[in-house]
């Protein structure tokens, strides 16, 4: 591609809406301009990144047999409403009538799709197991889009399906769709793990997310240092907790006696180490006065997602705010305490341990110190509802745990037959009976696998890509070689050679400066580049400048195409 004749879109400054690298890496190197909240124009840079990636996992699927199949993106809402998911997605979910008032939804997924298609096809236990997949453009009404194309309302996805008749067949698919992520990605060059997930609204009981590391991501992920556990934030788990609930004590249940002493909240120095939070909460949204309380120490976070797994509680979550505590127990919610307080009691499992604390006395200014479970105060319900912290010790019994955030770039799930069911879909097995399928899930947020990328590979300069998806491989820079028909000669031959080579090469054609285009270049982030000028001609020689290490060497002219199909392998 001659420079002349491409969309070189770029920009020298930041754009002031934007908060993440990426982001803004994005729009100054001309990948991306932005039509609205969360939708993107992609330019000839960004296609040219997105066809690498989609051709690397393309690639990948062919090698586990997986045929490439082709869904409408609008679906009919019927269809949702079959797999009872249409409340799960709620407001999510972009929804639409047609001019005969029937009403359908931009695809955020395929499951219901794909299930009714293989549904209608597939008669017979001899025609499985089968793998499906495909790229497609997904849509979700997102409530605040934001972090560029990382949360946008419109993105590309690589979502595949497999079927089976039986529960291990799925495990052998499923375990091969594991090891080819993680061949996607390591072909990518991320650095990624590979942690234990919840399927929340997908379904099923067993699924793992592929978390690309990034200070700018938006998840949470929780590991050991010898890398015998992973998961989700939302999901983790302490050894604390596991060894609680495998063997609950035996005196969980005795009686309480009587409380010891109260203080004021002046003799009190803050904070509080022993401290107890008490935090009320909504166990019905249609009823204004139904509640329950619960408590986690005072340096501890909840874990929404653990809370909202308890089935009393209202989804969404609704907490009591400063306003309705005081008109309900007649104190702010910092001097809230469980002692006597007239409702279901939650406490966290890390709470069951602690000895000699201090909670609220339901009296402004007032708490109670030096409080025993079993001595002052019954014990309540016991729960795992706390966020893991990098001090606590894995549940493998591993060292202590490093948190670190992330973004979700692929998640797969042993769906089981959480749509077959609800779908009846059914086939033949062996002995002529009908059967309910198995079924899994594997996705790959591609537009995504971009933005980490770039949140791990970036210089002030600009984007640093690996040669397997940079837009090109090789950028020739020749300097003024407009005014030197030596330079230009040389330049135009190399050029001629490398695209002879199948090597993806831009030549740098343009009347400009040396500095503007050694700058675009490296903000575009081109991971090879040869530097084609007067000064070392003569030498018949001519720079080559890898753009991560920026160092420049001198290679003979007529070995530099060589040279550089040895740094492509």
């Amino acid at each position: 591609m001659r420079a002349s004749k491409y969309l070189l879109l770029t920009l020298k400054e930041t754009p002031h809406d934007t908060k993440i690298i990426s982001h803004q890496l994005m729009l100054r190197s001309g990948m991306i301009r932005k039509l609205s909240s969360g939708l993107y124009t992609w330019l000839p840079t960004g296609l040219k990144v997105l066809k690498k990636i989609k051709k690397i996992i393309s690639c990948e699927m062919k090698k586990i047999n997986a045929l490439e199949i082709s869904t409408p993106i609008i679906q009919p809402k019927k269809l949702w409403e079959e797999s009872n998911r249409l409340n799960t997605y709620g407001k999510e979910l972009l929804q639409f009538f047609d001019r005969r008032n029937q009403q359908f939804i931009l695809g955020p997924t395929n499951e219901e799709v794909v299930t009714y298609l293989i549904g209608n096809e597939i008669r017979s236990y001899q025609e499985l197991p089968l793998i499906v997949y495909q790229i497609q453009t997904k849509f979700r009404d997102e409530i605040r889009p934001r972090f560029g194309i990382i949360r946008a309302r419109e993105f590309i996805m690589k979502d595949a399906y497999s079927f089976h008749i039986s529960k291990e067949c799925l495990k052998k698919t499923y375990d091969k769709f594991y090891k080819s992520y993680i061949n996607i990605f390591n072909q990518m060059q991320l650095q990624f793990r590979v942690v234990h997930a919840d399927s929340g609204s997908m379904g099923g009981k067993i699924s793992h997310e592929f978390q690309a590391l990034s200070d700018n991501g938006e998840d949470e992920i929780v590991f050991s240092k010898n890398t015998s556990y992973s998961s989700n934030i939302n999901t983790a788990k302490s050894i604390e907790s596991i060894n609680f609930f495998k063997k609950i004590p035996e005196n969980i249940h005795n009686i309480t006696k009587s409380i010891k002493s109260i203080k004021n909240v002046d003799e009190i120095q803050f904070p509080i180490k022993n401290l107890i939070k008490t935090i009320l909460i909504r166990t019905d949204k249609n009823n204004q006065s139904s509640f329950a309380a619960l408590l986690i120490r005072s340096e501890h976070e909840l874990n929404l997602f653990k809370v909202e797994k308890i089935n009393v509680f209202s989804k969404p979550l609704q907490f009591i705010n400063e306003k309705e505590t005081i008109k309900l127990i007649g104190v702010k919610n910092k001097f809230l305490g469980p002692l006597n307080l007239n409702v279901p009691i939650f406490a966290d499992v890390s709470v069951y341990y602690m000895k000699n604390f201090t909670i609220g006395a339901n009296v402004n200014k007032k708490f109670f110190i030096n409080v025993n479970w079993n001595i002052d105060i019954p014990i309540p319900t016991i729960v795992d509802i706390r966020k893991i912290t990098k001090n606590d010790l894995g549940p493998d019994g591993s060292k202590s745990l490093e948190i670190k955030k992330s973004i979700e770039i692929g998640h797969i799930f042993q769906l089981e037959k959480e749509y077959s069911k609800k779908m009846n879909t059914l086939v033949k097995d062996k002995s002529g009976k009908q059967k309910n399928l198995y079924m899994g899930c594997y996705g790959i947020g591609i537009t995504r696998i971009i933005a980490s990328i770039i949140e791990q590979n970036y210089d002030k300069k600009g984007i640093i890509w690996p040669s397997c998806i940079s837009p090109f491989e090789v950028a020739i820079l020749p300097i003024n070689m407009n005014n030197c028909k030596e330079t230009k000669n040389i330049a135009e031959e190399l050029y001629e050679k490398m695209k002879n080579e199948k090597i993806d090469v831009i030549l740098d054609d343009r009347k400009k400066r040396p500095g503007i285009m050694f700058n675009e270049i490296d903000l575009i982030g081109i991971p090879h580049q040869i530097i084609v000028s007067k000064r070392y001609i003569d030498k018949e020689k001519v720079e080559y400048r890898e753009r991560k290490n920026k160092k420049n060497i001198l290679v003979n002219i007529k070995e530099i195409v060589s040279f550089l199909k040895n740094r492509l392998k």
